[in-house]
């Protein structure tokens, strides 16, 4: 996980993984998020991902208290990055959904 400007939040590892369908990785303590503030979810693969173009061109996706903006609003969203190293991810493309969403823990927040 990532803030907007690119600094690292967090990182977990897979574990139990399948040979398809939703993976899920929790990292090993919380992060702390701001109301109203841009951040990114990413994962890094040898290979393999999900992407659906154009998910994101005209309409975003709203289930409060999670907003993922429009590539219109945002001026991108669906990004990603190629290299062989993690990296923070600045391409985008057909304003693609690579289906990475944050578990988001409304329990938490209001302690």
């Amino acid at each position: 996980m990532w803030n907007n400007s690119g600094q690292k939040l967090a990182t977990g590892t897979f574990t139990n993984e399948t040979a398809s369908g939703w993976q899920t990785v929790n990292f090993s303590s919380p992060v702390a998020v701001t109301a109203n503030t841009g951040y990114v979810a990413s994962y890094h693969t040898n290979g393999f991902y999900s992407a659906d173009a154009d998910y994101f061109a005209t309409s975003g996706i709203d289930n409060s208290p999670l907003h993922a903006p429009s590539s219109q609003q945002s001026g991108g969203n669906g990004v990603y990055s190629y290299g062989t190293a993690t990296s923070f991810p600045v391409n985008t493309y057909r304003s693609s959904n690579y289906w990475v969403d944050p578990v988001f823990n409304t329990q938490l927040a209001a302690t």
